[in-house]
């Protein structure tokens, strides 16, 4: 677990963000994956087996993520802050998850409840990332390194397409079974019919 752990911290020092802040650059990123998301359907046949996919580590992780530090499900949103939630665990030892919003066609509550820890310890506490757009694409790319690859569609709407979409809506969206083909999920910053101009994306 300890080399697990250390493994995730280096990640961070190889992330590679071809985008820059501002209106051009992530901004305008978030907002191109929170329309996508917003615009595709509930649920699409040919997205499940990538869904499927990312169970059998949600499981595992969640295993050894319980030897480390007191998972809490509370029925509660328990942080508003990156920081905040930190510190629990930092002093308290506690990571409180919320139960909230974990209707989702794939995953049974339980798992998405387990999928929102391994995410908020390994990305959020491990590698230290806040809750704002760039926090949520460096922590993507993280579970990028440890999930299985037929996972990462799956992946990408999960963590990036949500999270844009509550960023830019203000309001945590429907869980939805679908893809987001439009994005590059492995060089982020990449968006179908836009090309990238000092770090920032300019429509073709």
């Amino acid at each position: 677990m300890k080399l697990i752990l250390e493994n995730w911290r280096k990640f961070v020092m190889n992330e590679k963000l071809m985008l820059k802040p501002g209106p051009n650059g992530w901004d305008k990123y978030c907002e191109l994956v929170a329309q996508a998301y917003m615009a595709a359907p509930s649920y699409e046949a040919g997205a499940v087996p990538h869904f499927e996919a990312m169970t059998p580590f949600v499981e595992k992780m969640f295993k050894r993520i319980e030897g480390v530090v007191d998972v809490q499900f509370v029925e509660e949103h328990p942080y508003t802050s990156a920081e905040q939630l930190k510190q629990d665990v930092e002093q308290n030892g506690v990571l409180r998850i919320s139960t909230l919003d974990t209707e989702h066609d794939i995953f049974d509550p339980q798992t998405n409840a387990k999928f929102r820890a391994v995410h908020d310890f390994m990305s959020h506490i491990q590698r230290n990332t806040k809750f704002d757009a760039k926090g949520e694409i460096a922590s993507y790319n993280a579970h990028l390194q440890t999930m299985p690859p037929k996972s990462h569609p799956a992946l990408f709407t999960e963590v990036v397409g949500q999270a844009c979409t509550a960023i830019v809506t203000g309001a945590f969206p429907e869980q939805k079974i679908a893809l987001l083909p439009w994005f590059d999920y492995y060089n982020v910053g990449q968006v179908e019919g836009y090309n990238i101009v000092n770090k920032e994306l300019v429509k073709r």
